[in-house]
């Protein structure tokens, strides 16, 4: 985030001109100041409940005190602090480079000698601050700063309590899941040796991309922290027995900072700490960062960054294309590949803006990208088509291979284009954790309707969004669908973690809700990634007389189990993972396959009955020629909210017309009844302003306030950008498709089911 100050901003903080908003939070703000020698820094000034508490100033001038005493290189040094002001404050030195979040998801993990030079310095920081008396209690990528000459720890044991915190049953947790010590997440207080775990988690995201513990939601990830192993493989040899010990569970067999400072130590060595590609993003960052903006008034609108600026603007986009280019030649390949225009459809005056498309090639996505690019094809030239528009639309597409290095570039891509308003994708979920971190420093909005992980929003919490809903919910919903079905009994859980950590996390929801919930019993079995025991699981269940099956893994397997059950003459209830709605595994199970359920949120509409349904049905075989399939609804809907809440953003200047799906009038389904189409905003009028370029940052402020009402289902967001119902609205959002006849029909929603019950019953 860097953006221009807002009217309720002040200009000033003690001897610190404020100059940009760099982050804002629960508690507060953070701000680039300067002093008037110069000196930048960041200011961050708490606000709320917290000012108002007098414990909570108490603390925070203790610790502010304390963190004085900090003396390390490696730590961003306290410039001075104010408890006692109206809005307590805290200055600290300003580090222009980029996180290590930012700069692993740029170039990839860090070789062997960097990582050991990263963990040494943050261990000499670390031993710095136990020495003041201090836990960090947050250690994590995005709180390590990259410079040339070394790391800088930022953001220690300061006013933090009420930031990136879980709530767990065992109480208030104050860290980052996935990277905070077991000690941490079962609510126990968090000491050195905390501080010494987290650090182990840091090494392993910085030589391999990814956290100790997987990817998923808070409570999953606590979960594995405190009783699963962490996922080693991939550090380098040298490091691991090391890291290995900094992750031990029990706080005792871990190494002091002092000792993993001298453990870690090498010989004098001059080269560079860093690779090349990272070193000249931080030269980058750091010329751009330290370009600062002239003194001027509180901005009274927003506006976008480059707005006062565009040749300087245009200049660093041009060199970090250049440094693109340098680091490898497939970048232009896949770009030159994936690009694709639509036709301008406006010849007259009226300005054009561009709606860029963020897909996957290959087999395994295929399903999820064609709908997304339909659906925005179909949204797009339902908003050309409508008569006084104030502006046209148009579609860029352009796709990765399924891979973050992929993702990344076609996040870099659109970022850089400033015809590109927004993105709808990707489409998966590494894509879309990478790309997220692209989409967040440039502050595109984009939005996925496929992604059900939400582990994106850490180092993109403003621009990023999900409308799909959390994989681990659709798990946990299998015992719903049991429950109202009178399908409930001795279930076998086959959890085949060959299906990677969606399936994992469903696995771990089923049973809870299964067993602790409607009290059935549940046998559960696991079956290790790369091997070939599905088979033996499933025997064992049948074995133990179970009369339902859950298949929790991938295609093939599912198939496999499909073939053994049908063998078997099992014929109690069958589910398979959601993500398999729309594969081949109708096809390819053939007869073994029928009867077998998927519980999902991606509706039919052609099995609705609703007007909305229908002439969006009627639409799209229009557009397309077919029904829609798999996968369209959610994107068709994700789409209009997506320009609905855009239209919100187009300066009056060019927004006197109306507006397709926005808040100028109803929307209307192109060649249809001319009946409002599902997907009203309700957001308000558009904003006022000068020119014709939206500011980016506009619409990601209107989309998280955002209610739509679409085909199936309304949508709104949750504290993190993640689709977000209450418990009825899951019900009815939530739909039970079942094999017969060789494809997927769908019985209904999970409300409809239950009503059906109870009429029944």
């Amino acid at each position: 985030m860097n953006e221009p100050l807002l009217p309720s901003d002040p200009s000033r903080v003690a001897g610190f001109r404020l100059l940009r908003r760099l982050g804002a939070g629960g508690m507060g703000v953070v701000y680039l100041g300067r002093t008037d020698t110069g000196t930048p820094a960041a200011v961050k000034v708490v606000r709320g409940e917290s000012a108002a508490d007098a414990g909570f100033r108490a603390r925070f001038a203790r610790e502010a005190e304390l963190a004085r005493r900090v003396d390390s290189p490696w730590v961003v040094p306290v410039l001075d602090a104010d408890a006692e002001a109206d809005a307590p404050w805290l200055a600290t030195a300003f580090v222009p480079g980029p996180s290590l979040t930012e700069a692993v998801a740029a170039h990839g993990p860090l070789p062997t000698r960097s990582a050991r030079v990263l963990g040494r310095l943050l261990a000499d920081a670390l031993a710095s601050v136990h020495a003041a008396g201090l836990v960090h209690r947050d250690v994590k990528p995005g709180n390590v700063l990259l410079a040339l000459d070394g790391p800088r720890l930022i953001d220690f044991g300061i006013a933090r309590a009420a930031d990136d915190t879980a709530l767990t049953a065992s109480g208030l947790i104050v860290g980052t899941p996935g990277f905070l010590a077991p000690e941490q997440a079962r609510g126990e207080p968090a000491g050195p040796a905390s501080d010494v775990f987290a650090l182990g988690g840091v090494l392993v995201h910085a030589t391999t991309g990814r956290p100790p513990f997987g990817t998923g939601e808070p409570d999953a990830l606590l979960y594995r922290t405190v009783h699963d192993e962490p996922d080693l493989d991939a550090v380098p040899e040298a490091l691991r027995p090391l890291v290995a010990r900094c992750l031990a569970k029990t706080p005792e067999e871990r190494p002091t900072a002092e000792e993993l400072r001298q453990l870690l130590t090498d010989p004098v060595n001059d080269t560079p700490w860093l690779p090349d590609l990272v070193a000249r993003m931080i030269a980058v960052r750091s010329a751009e960062g330290l370009a600062l903006p002239e003194i001027e008034p509180t901005a009274v609108d927003a506006a976008a960054p480059d707005a006062r600026d565009p040749g300087r603007r245009r200049l660093l986009l041009a060199g970090g294309a250049l440094l693109l280019a340098a680091g490898g030649g497939t970048a232009a390949a896949l770009l030159a590949t994936g690009d694709r225009d639509d036709e301008d459809p406006s010849a007259d005056t009226r300005p054009t803006y561009v709606l860029g498309v963020h897909t996957t090639e290959g087999t395994a996505a295929a399903p999820f990208s064609r709908a997304c690019e339909d659906a925005a094809r179909l949204a797009v030239d339902q908003h050309n088509a409508t008569r006084g528009r104030a502006y046209d639309l148009r579609i860029r597409v352009l796709r990765d291979h399924g891979d973050a290095s992929g993702a990344r570039e076609v996040a870099q891509r659109f970022s850089a284009d400033r015809e590109v308003i927004a993105v709808f994708g990707p489409v998966g979920e590494i894509p879309m954790r990478t790309a997220a971190n692209v989409y967040g420093t440039a502050g595109l909005t984009h939005v996925s309707s496929t992604t059900g992980q939400q582990d994106y929003y850490l180092p993109s919490p403003k621009s990023s969004f999900q409308t799909g809903v959390a994989h681990t919910a659709l798990g946990g919903w299998i015992a719903l669908h049991a429950f109202v079905t009178g399908g409930l009994g001795r279930l076998g859980l086959v959890l085949d973690r060959s299906g990677g950590p969606v399936v994992q996390d469903q696995a771990t929801l089923l049973v809870g809700q299964w067993r602790d919930t409607l009290g059935a019993a549940v046998l559960p079995r696991v079956v290790a990634e790369g091997t070939d025991d599905g088979r033996a699981a499933v025997r064992s269940l049948l074995d133990a007389g179970v009369t339902a099956v859950a298949y929790l893994g991938p295609l093939d397997a599912t198939v496999r189990a499909a073939q053994d059950l049908a063998a078997a003459r099992f014929d109690g209830p069958r589910w398979m993972q959601h993500l398999l709605y729309g594969s081949e595994f109708p096809h390819r199970a053939g007869a073994a396959g029928e009867g077998w359920y998927v519980v999902t949120s991606a509706v039919d509409p052609s099995a609705l009955t609703s007007p909305e349904a229908r002439d969006f049905t009627a639409a799209w075989r229009r557009r397309h020629g077919t029904p829609p399939g798999p996968y369209a609804t959610e994107a068709y809907d994700t789409v209009r909210m997506l320009l609905a809440e855009f239209a919100g953003t187009v300066p009056a200047a060019a927004s006197n017309g109306t507006v397709a799906g926005g808040t100028g009038a109803p929307a209307t389904v192109a060649g249809g009844t001319g009946t409002p189409a599902a997907g009203a905003s309700n957001t308000g009028t558009p904003n006022a302003g000068s020119g014709h370029r939206p500011a980016r940052a506009a619409l990601a402020e209107r989309l998280a306030e955002a209610r739509y009402q679409g085909i199936a289902r309304p949508y709104r967001f949750g504290a993190y950008h993640q689709y977000e119902a209450d418990q009825r609205g899951w019900a009815d959002g939530t739909f039970v498709h079942q094999v017969s006849g060789g494809r997927f029909r769908q019985l209904g929603s999970l409300t409809d089911l239950e009503r059906t019950g109870k009429a029944d019953g």
